[in-house]
């Protein structure tokens, strides 16, 4: 336990967000437009039926748009940082440490996707600037059948 993070903070780790979201075709086509990705497995509907999917399939890093909760600005810490990564520090400023993102199987049109958002870890470390807090985020995305779909570890950087 790091003697620097109070035990308030503590209690958090382990605490579990969840969420639902239900993917539909629409969003497939225009995250794999945003992004540049052109195969018809995205796009186009008949190709898509004539594969062992039958129906659209999200590009791999599709679940990265349900890491975070939609929160409405006003509702967002003053740093503008996500809600997950919202706990009780003495810093005001956020920014990413660095994160692992893995995939196991594909996202297609119709699923229902559930994300489990758990604080994993909080711990200090002193910088150049002061003491620096790292908050570690593990968000898992699983399909209607549970199935995990993808798994993102990050590391959040807080300082004042």
């Amino acid at each position: 336990m790091d003697s620097k993070v109070s035990p308030e903070v503590f209690a958090l780790i382990g605490v579990e967000k969840i969420r639902q979201y239900e993917v539909t075709k629409r969003d497939i086509k225009r995250f794999a437009q945003a992004i540049g990705e052109t195969s018809p497995l995205h796009f186009n509907e008949d190709y898509a039926r004539s594969t062992k999917y039958g129906t659209l399939v999200a590009p791999p890093l599709f679940c990265q748009t349900f890491i975070f909760e939609d929160v409405p600005p006003d509702q967002l810490p003053d740093d503008g940082s996500p809600v997950e990564i919202d706990v009780p520090v003495p810093a005001q400023r956020t920014v990413g440490g660095g994160s692992c993102y893995e995939i196991f199987c594909p996202v297609a049109a119709g699923d229902t996707i559930t994300v489990k958002s758990t604080l994993k870890d909080v711990f200090t470390k002193e910088g150049r600037s002061g003491r620096l807090y790292f908050i570690v985020v593990e968000t898992a995305c699983f399909n209607q059948k549970n199935e995990l779909v993808a798994r993102e570890t990050a590391t959040y950087i807080k300082r004042a």
